[in-house]
């Protein structure tokens, strides 16, 4: 038997009431109803229907009953999606959003670190398509509008909620409005997202969970509630890396750039918050990845990056200077440097390196003395690792030695055959 997806599900119903076909739709409302543990979406459908045939005030009700759920239940893109489409129904109505930037905003008691955006859970009997001989309309909308406002199964008050990047580092002012800013979007099939190499100055937050990344290799979904869009904000703005694709049905929330430039001349800080947010997201990211952090646990990896200090580097910034003793060591988080190797009557660049890289290392574990000048080409971010820091460090975790060791040789040889090809080139 074919297992039938949520998405699918609510896909088919789409088409029906895109149809006409309301008894259909309302049919396969009910006949789902139960073998879901979570109903809300089939409820976010019953109020689809009632407002497409004008009986707004039902859908205000349902619509705000599950926004309300949502926002309890640690929803947070659902919420504001279901708010969202209530509030296109009843602009007056501004309560849930009210609700909701008590609840997310930075000030909140209910927020808990880490904790990840809750998902629907697994279907507790097979999800039909099919539906039984047409049945009297009236009764069908009886029947789904009494399920629909029935609050029983509801999350009444809030529990230990997620985080939303960006939103939840808010004051409750501030995430107040950057709500009435937020569109909400359904995305049809296959449909760009975002492309590789065209920078998008919007923000844009995925709802659902089943929205693509492609890389040359491999694709993967993103997990509701994840944020798009930070790369462009920064003293280094840069295109996505990848392509991000939907699915039919694939739901989003978007901040628009003119939205972006309107709450900075409200709230001068917030680009300043948006440059933030990357930069921790960027830390993250290599916490995740660098093989400077490889085989740590989580709870030393967290212990080691406290030991750095965040910096921020103009262009022209010279972190490490030739024939001086290296400062420490610089994981560039964004922006780049090159390395230059200097004579007397001569320079060259042996190497331009970028996010992720390491730089001062030869001149901690290699030798006495820098062999080259390490140069900020573009502003950037960098976390920084005193040089005496770094000494104990290396000595309560021999794998981070070895690793630092092992890159200082490979860039010294990097080095010397740069130089042996460029001798080669100057011979006659």
């Amino acid at each position: 038997m074919v297992q039938i997806r949520l998405l699918d599900l609510l896909n088919t119903i789409d088409d029906a009431v895109e149809s006409e076909e309301h008894a259909r739709a309302l049919q396969l409302i009910l006949n789902n109803w139960y073998n879901l543990p979570d109903p809300s979406p089939l409820r976010e459908r019953a109020a689809l229907i009632l407002a497409s045939l004008g009986r707004n005030r039902e859908a205000v009700e349902i619509y705000t009953l599950a926004a309300r759920h949502y926002a309890n239940a640690g929803f947070p893109t659902r919420a504001i999606a279901a708010i969202k489409q209530m509030h296109a129904l009843n602009p007056a109505s501004t309560e849930l959003l009210d609700h909701f930037a008590t609840l997310y905003s930075v000030r909140s008691p209910y927020l808990e670190s880490g904790r990840l955006q809750a998902s629907f859970p697994q279907p507790a009997g097979n999800l039909t398509t099919q539906v039984a001989s047409e049945r009297d309309l009236d009764e069908l909308f009886e029947r789904v509008l009494a399920r629909a406002i029935d609050p029983d199964g509801t999350a009444e008050r809030p529990g230990s909620l997620p985080a939303l990047p960006l939103l939840s580092v808010l004051p409750p002012d501030t995430l107040r409005r950057v709500l009435d800013f937020i569109d909400y979007e359904i995305f049809a099939e296959s449909q760009l997202v975002c492309e590789p190499s065209q920078k998008s100055s919007d923000l844009v937050w995925t709802v659902s969970a089943d929205l693509s990344v492609n890389d040359d290799q491999n694709t993967y979904r993103i997990p509701a509630g994840t944020l798009l869009g930070l790369n462009a904000f920064g003293e280094v703005e840069r295109a996505p890396r990848h392509r991000v694709v939907s699915e039919r049905g694939s739901e989003c929330l978007r901040l628009p750039q003119v939205a972006i430039g309107k709450l900075n001349d409200e709230f001068p800080d917030f680009l300043n918050r948006l440059a933030t947010l990357r930069r921790h997201a960027l830390t993250e990211a290599l916490l995740d990845r660098h093989e400077f952090f490889a085989n740590l646990e989580p709870e030393e990896r967290a212990q080691i990056v406290g030991r750095f200090t965040g910096l921020t580097l103009d262009a022209g910034t010279h972190c490490v200077r030739q024939g001086r003793p290296s400062p420490g060591l610089f994981i560039i988080l964004d922006g780049s440097v090159d390395i230059v190797r200097q004579d007397d009557d001569w320079e060259i660049t042996v190497a331009t390196l970028g996010t992720g890289e390491i730089v001062g290392e030869v001149g901690l574990v290699a030798s006495d003395q820098a062999t080259a000048t390490v140069i900020c080409a573009s502003g950037g971010h960098a976390l920084f690792l005193a040089r005496e820091d770094f000494e104990l460090l290396a000595g309560e975790y021999p794998p981070i030695a070895l690793y630092t060791a092992r890159l200082a040789r490979e860039r010294l040889d990097a080095i010397q055959s740069t130089l042996s090809a460029q001798d080669l080139a100057e011979v006659p």
